[in-house]
């Protein structure tokens, strides 16, 4: 498999990961001890608000897929993934602390470390690329909740 059959294919791995989360939310949210802080989370992560924010964030991923392969430049693209793997671990930690099953962490891992295996495979181990994947996470993130807030006043 070529670099760009990787990249073609990260898109499905991202999704194994948020189907597991689209499945498994709603019953993990309700099932949370019922606290000031639950209670926010329970607000903002409706299942059609939720659900939106996916398909939004895979529409980005795609977006900038299509940026990467028509201008042959796949940098951000790489750090993408890398903030993907990072997102995976933040699901493992969150797993380790709630000592509990944590949506979207079974196909995470998979897929996580799948990704993780043809970033080495493919020399992509510069550790710039690391770094600069922290600052992609953040703009994920940030893109997250501004999404979520902007649909919680909408809808």
């Amino acid at each position: 498999m070529s670099m760009v059959e990787f990249f073609m294919i990260f898109p499905a791995l991202f999704m194994i990961h948020e189907m597991e989360e689209l499945i498994f939310m709603p019953k993990f949210v309700s099932s949370l001890p019922t606290s000031k802080k639950t209670k926010k989370i329970r607000e903002y992560c409706k299942p059609l608000i939720f659900n939106l924010t996916v398909f939004e964030q895979l529409l980005l991923l795609l977006l900038i897929l299509g940026i990467s392969y028509y201008s042959n430049r796949f940098g951000f693209y790489v750090t993408a993934i890398i903030a993907y793997i990072y997102h995976i671990i933040g699901h493992i930690a969150q797993s380790l602390v709630l000592r509990r099953y944590v949506p979207g962490l079974v196909g995470g891992v998979i897929s996580g470390l799948i990704c993780f295996v043809f970033l080495l495979y493919f020399g992509l181990d510069d550790y710039y690329l690391y770094l600069y994947a922290l600052v992609t996470l953040v703009i994920i993130f940030g893109n997250i909740l501004l999404f979520f807030r902007l649909l919680n006043k909408l809808l």
